[in-house]
């Protein structure tokens, strides 16, 4: 029984040492996150524009990188907006990420700011310690057609004229117009700060016989507005109305009709008007990752079924309209 004893109190003096080394000696029992490589790369990217002034527009990206194995850190990521006429670097930023631990998913943001006007070839690439590990292209078209404001012009599938027209007073020598215009909130937020500029400008000269200019207030989601001025004219000619949006000072947008105050010629409408939609396509899995210097990082290895780019969303256009001369 005594040698019995002597083993218990010898198993029970080991457990005591196991415990105490594991809780005051550090890095005495290494654990799979420490170890292991770190297997890191772009699983999607998305875009969506953000703020929009008069020659910028601001597009976010929201890149989710997949991460498997060790902590992950002296990791970056940089954005690139190529145009897509000249293929020229028109903006480029980036971003350090922090230190990502765990078998997960992490989400990074930033923002790049751009010219509002044409197109742009989009690359973001993923570095670890200074080597590149992962590539994604995309692209984007019609920025132009990216507005500062939701506000916008009505316009009627019927025969109803964006710009109408009375006439309040009427003499041998001028004429007043009472002029009105539509225009509604198209967006999902609230919208102010537009202001309306109405012009009459004589048929065949392009004179601008008046002007004025109407502050538009705020309107809610889905909100119409019909506002409306008075414009003095020279009796017995034929005219332009001519309705321009703008915000901040930035034209946003125009509309036009015809106001016929002579009765013996026919004012000849030339009207035109155009669409730019907005447009992200797909992001897709680069090829062209590149060969570093130097042996290849554990992190620069995808282990199999992380997957690649999905779909990146369709943005549909906000619309920067433009429509000169003649009735609806």
């Amino acid at each position: 029984m005594r040698r019995e004893g002597y083993l218990a109190a010898a198993t029970a003096l080991l457990c005591v040492l196991a415990v105490a080394t594991f809780l005051l000696v550090p890095g005495a029992v290494a654990t799979h996150d420490t170890d292991a490589p770190s297997h890191l790369d772009i699983d999607e990217v998305t875009v969506a524009p953000g703020s929009v002034t008069g020659n910028a527009v601001t597009v976010q990206f929201g890149v989710a990188l997949d991460h498997r194995g060790g902590p992950a850190d002296n990791v970056s990521l940089t954005i690139r907006a190529v145009d897509a006429e000249s293929g020229l670097v028109a903006a480029e930023t980036s971003t350090q990420v922090a230190e990502i631990a765990g078998d997960r998913e992490h989400r990074s943001r930033t923002n790049l700011t751009v010219a509002r006007e044409g197109g742009y070839d989009l690359v973001a690439i993923l570095y670890s310690d200074g080597e590149r590990i992962d590539v994604e292209r995309g692209s984007i078209h019609g920025v132009a057609g990216l507005s500062p404001t939701t506000i916008e012009f009505k316009r009627f599938e019927t025969a109803i004229p964006t710009i109408d027209y009375t006439i309040e007073a009427a003499g041998d020598e001028q004429a007043t117009l009472a002029v009105r215009t539509h225009l509604w909130n198209a967006g999902v937020d609230p919208a102010e700060g537009a202001t309306l500029e109405l012009v009459a400008r004589q048929s065949d000269s392009n004179v601008v016989a008046d002007r004025t200019t109407i502050d538009v207030d705020r309107l809610d989601s889905g909100q119409a507005v019909a506002p409306d001025a008075q414009l003095t004219v020279p009796s017995g000619y034929g005219y332009h109305l001519d309705a321009i949006l703008k915000h901040d000072g930035v034209i946003v947008s125009s509309a036009s009709s015809i106001a016929d105050l002579d009765p013996d010629r026919e004012i000849e409408a030339d009207t035109t008007f155009e669409s730019v939609p907005f447009e992200a396509e797909d992001f897709t899995e680069a090829e062209d990752v590149g060969e570093t210097d130097g042996p290849t990082r554990p992190t620069a290895t995808s282990g199999p079924g992380l997957g690649v780019i999905s779909a990146l969303l369709a943005l549909a256009g906000i619309g920067l309209v433009s429509r000169l001369g003649g009735r609806q």
